[in-house]
């Protein structure tokens, strides 16, 4: 336990380190930090917000309420509070829609760069951002590409300019699907000769 307790401690700190690093990139300044909460903290913002912090299945409900009465300043929650430039929130539900997207990026960010996996899917993670957001986002994925193999869908053409390679379903006149495969190296080595 003590052991488990260490480790958790420590990915905890890299990845709030990681988080804040990633948030400044993304927003080119502001402040974040992903806060543990306890039983009681949990319990005053349900009071608060007047929603139900256990889960509905029972059995899954009493198992975490016997586990909960055993500590009360036990971690049961992380809240992830964000503070864009120029503003004073920290809630996230005070964030506008890209705001929230930047802000889970660069959480999802700081998990993959702590601990990477082989591959990663994205799928149109960048829709909500613009142009200015999308080339910072896609920055991110190029220097966290040399750690993990990334398989993006997007329609966003800065996203696009980073990838080595491009795959793509085009139509014909005659209704006919065809997959288009674009190696970018290819590319770029006849241009220059």
């Amino acid at each position: 336990d003590e052991q488990i307790k260490k480790q958790s401690e420590k990915a905890f700190k890299k990845i709030n380190e990681e988080f804040k690093q990633f948030f400044k990139v993304l927003f080119d300044g502001g402040s974040c930090s992903l806060v543990k909460m306890t039983r009681d903290e949990m319990e005053e913002d349900v009071e608060r917000s007047g929603e139900d912090v256990v889960p509905q299945d029972e059995l899954t409900a009493e198992s975490v309420k016997a586990r909960i009465k055993e500590r009360r300043d036990r971690v049961v929650g992380i809240d992830i509070q964000a503070t864009p430039p120029g503003k004073k929130l920290k809630a996230l539900n005070l964030l506008s829609g890209g705001e929230r997207a930047l802000t889970s990026i660069a959480l999802l960010s700081a998990i993959m760069a702590v601990n990477p996996s082989p591959f990663v899917v994205l799928d149109e993670v960048d829709a909500a951002l613009d142009e200015t957001n999308t080339y910072r986002f896609a920055n991110i994925l190029e220097e966290l590409s040399k750690l993990t193999q990334y398989i993006i869908v997007t329609h966003n053409r800065a996203t696009m300019e980073k990838a080595d390679i491009l795959y793509g379903v085009t139509m014909g006149n005659d209704g006919i699907s065809n997959l288009l495969s674009v190696n970018i190296s290819d590319i770029e080595s006849t241009t220059t000769k």
